[in-house]
């Protein structure tokens, strides 16, 4: 799921020809994210099967001809509602879950916050776990250093990622009182 999310999150904002899809997923391979060329066309098909994308045949000047592809209604309800899922849940910095905080923006300030709340929560539950260790575990398992320090990270990235959305629904709610009250 987490890897039709990511190329449907790619999709939604342009279309894409397969070239210029695996350009992207190259550069960002170390996002936890990795999907290879085989797997991402078979991945396309599949996703074009489901009807959540399609594909045409575009041919410019002297070039073989290629698919390009774009977003469905149903892909685009599909990629909303498994996003506002995947954020409420916490996937590490070495999972491909975290892969869908590129596409936060996508969904409307209060879902988005509601979710990362969630999202936080878990991390915050994470972190306490880790902090609580025994220092002889932590001693015997010196990864869990940083391991806790990527979550803190994650944990800072969340508070101003929230405190982002609530000053966006306060700018909209100011917004509307006044638009009300003129």
């Amino acid at each position: 799921m987490l890897k039709k999310l990511l190329l449907l999150g790619l999709l939604r904002d342009q279309r894409m020809h397969g070239y210029g899809l695996m350009g992207y997923l190259k550069l960002h391979e170390t996002s936890g994210s990795a999907i290879g060329k085989s797997n991402a066309y078979r991945l396309l098909r599949v996703m074009e099967d489901e009807g959540l994308i399609k594909s045409s045949a575009e041919k410019e000047g002297n070039r073989p001809e290629r698919h390009v592809y774009e977003v469905t209604a149903k892909g685009d309800e599909y990629f909303l509602d498994n996003l506002r899922k995947t954020l409420a849940t916490d996937t590490t910095s070495d999972q491909p879950g975290i892969s869908v905080l590129e596409f936060v923006d996508s969904l409307a300030p209060v879902v988005a916050a509601e979710h990362l709340a969630m999202r936080r929560a878990h991390v915050a539950t994470r972190h306490s776990v880790l902090a609580g260790l025994p220092d002889d575990v932590k001693a015997f398992l010196p990864a869990l250093g940083l391991k806790l320090r990527i979550t803190e990270v994650e944990l800072e990235w969340l508070d101003a990622k929230l405190a982002e959305l609530e000053a966006q629904l306060n700018a909209e709610s100011s917004v509307n009182q006044q638009l009300g009250t003129g």
